[in-house]
């Protein structure tokens, strides 16, 4: 920011949001460190009215503006080569950002925004606030995070970033992880008496791969910054 009266934005503003996105989505690892957590079904995770579910939920929230923030970036001071511009996915970045915060507001026991094994049994187990919604939602939020990071290889590759074979890498274990997670949420669809309100193995394996997606987005150089052009905008204040 300067002192003209003026809020001026450039690529390295976008890049600093998705970075901050991704350690947003990796902070359910700080359930291991606190009473009663470990990662297992009684961990802090388990009870999304703890102050440890409350925190994250906030924290996701906040996330899911940054990624929206980060897309936006991307799509208005990105790289804008000729065939080279990651348009798809910066697109897809930004379904998964609205789509995450729109979860996020919604009522329900399941604290991320991602876990649709927990809407779908919550739904099934008839769960006071869950909804039809909030299944479908969840899935957008996976579907838009794998085609995020499938286009970004396909970009990578194209523009000759050697890159692309670690974005590559990233994108099948991310496709992996999410069709694990909607397996998952197709076999407690139909309820086992108990409220799916814990984030279980493969839920915490899809939200590695998507901040890892969210943090090479934000690490690579290429799909930001325009070659010999200083690009930046301003707003009023």
């Amino acid at each position: 920011m300067s002192y003209s009266g003026h809020w001026h934005w450039d690529y390295r503003d976008g890049r600093v949001a998705a970075v901050a996105a991704a350690i947003v989505y990796s902070m359910w690892t700080l359930e291991v460190v606190l009473p009663g957590g470990g990662g297992g079904v009684q961990g802090a995770l388990a009870d999304p009215d703890s102050a440890f579910g409350r925190f994250l939920d906030s924290a996701h929230r906040t996330g899911s503006i940054l990624v929206v923030l980060a897309a936006g970036l991307g799509l208005t001071l990105g790289a804008r080569e000729a065939n080279r511009r990651p348009a798809v996915s910066w697109w897809a970045m930004a379904v998964f950002g609205t789509a995450s915060f729109v979860a996020s507001l919604l009522p329900g026991r399941c604290v991320v925004s991602t876990d649709v094994a927990c809407a779908s049994e919550s739904l099934a187990e008839g769960v006071g606030g869950a909804t039809a919604t909030q299944p479908v939602i969840a899935t957008v939020t996976i579907l838009a995070a794998l085609v995020g990071v499938v286009s970004l290889a396909v970009n990578r590759r194209r523009a000759g970033d050697s890159a692309w074979v670690w974005v590559a890498v990233l994108a099948v274990l991310q496709a992996l992880a999410a069709v694990a997670v909607l397996a998952l949420a197709v076999r407690v669809s139909g309820g086992d008496g108990s409220p799916g309100v814990a984030l279980g193995f493969l839920e915490r394996a899809h939200l590695v791969t998507v901040a890892l997606w969210l943090l090479t987005a934000g690490v690579l150089p290429g799909p930001w910054k325009r070659a010999g052009t200083a690009h930046r905008t301003s707003v009023s204040r």
